[in-house]
């Protein structure tokens, strides 16, 4: 699929392709801790394993179990995931720098698997493929767009000598991966507006040393702003700490 982004005055066209949902699935299964989730039927299935989605309550119920699947556990599944991508294109960054592989193939690898983790957290969001419809995805586009600009600047500041072929190289690209943390809050926030929530905050990460603000805003003064009405809310990857984030969002 071709889709024109815009930066500033100029307007190139980016190539955001259809993932391949056999990377997609494969990710999910072997990494997340779910197998089987992204397959989950609707709730008047007779299923008696795997997963069920009931679109009115937006939740997953195992039923194995006979549990919901909590934000939590969803959370730590999305961040397995996204983790494992991150490793990946550090890797390939790794191989870049090494001669092993050229410019092209790297920026085919990274694009191949931002595409299919995207995709992967934008389908988890709606309650699996069965779910999928044009509406849904045309929020999912909204919010990957910038990532691919973002992936063709790198590539250009590759080329040039402008961002050397050194570790901080493998840390950015390793950012495209953790963004999925990021879209799956951000995915979150934007369907909490559409059922006219009013009010949403910043819940700190796990990780001990949060981000303070330096040119953008950090995470530790974002949290202590408490609750505020959400279209004021700073999305996650727009702090100090950019994909590093490991915040989320509650809403009422």
């Amino acid at each position: 699929m071709v889709l024109p982004l815009t930066r500033g005055t100029a307007t190139s066209t980016l190539l955001l392709r259809d993932p391949d949902t056999a990377l997609v699935l494969n990710m999910w299964d072997r990494y997340s801790g779910a197998p089987g989730l992204l397959g989950a039927a609707p709730p008047s299935s007779e299923r008696r394993f795997g997963y069920i989605y009931n679109p009115e309550t937006e939740r997953y119920t195992n039923t194995e179990t006979g549990r919901l699947v909590t934000d939590r556990q969803l959370r730590h599944y999305v961040f397995n995931v996204s983790n494992q991508v991150s490793l990946r294109m550090k890797k390939s960054t790794q191989q870049l720098i090494a001669g092993v592989i050229l410019l092209a193939a790297w920026y085919e690898e990274m694009q191949s698997l931002m595409s299919a983790l995207y995709h992967t957290v934008f389908i988890l969001s709606i309650g699996g493929f069965l779910f999928e419809d044009d509406t849904a995805r045309n929020l999912f586009y909204l919010l990957v767009l910038p990532q691919f600009g973002w992936l063709d600047n790198f590539e250009r500041q590759l080329e040039t000598g402008v961002q050397k072929l050194d570790g901080r190289a493998m840390n950015r690209a390793g950012l495209y991966g953790s963004y999925g943390n990021s879209l799956w809050q951000n995915v979150g926030l934007e369907r909490a507006k559409r059922k006219d929530l009013t009010e949403a905050r910043r819940i700190l990460g796990p990780n001990e040393d949060h981000c303070r603000n330096s040119d953008r805003p950090g995470c530790w003064e974002l949290w202590k702003r408490g609750w505020v009405p959400i279209n004021e809310m700073v999305i996650i990857g727009e702090a100090t700490c950019y994909s590093n984030c490991l915040c989320h969002i509650q809403y009422r």
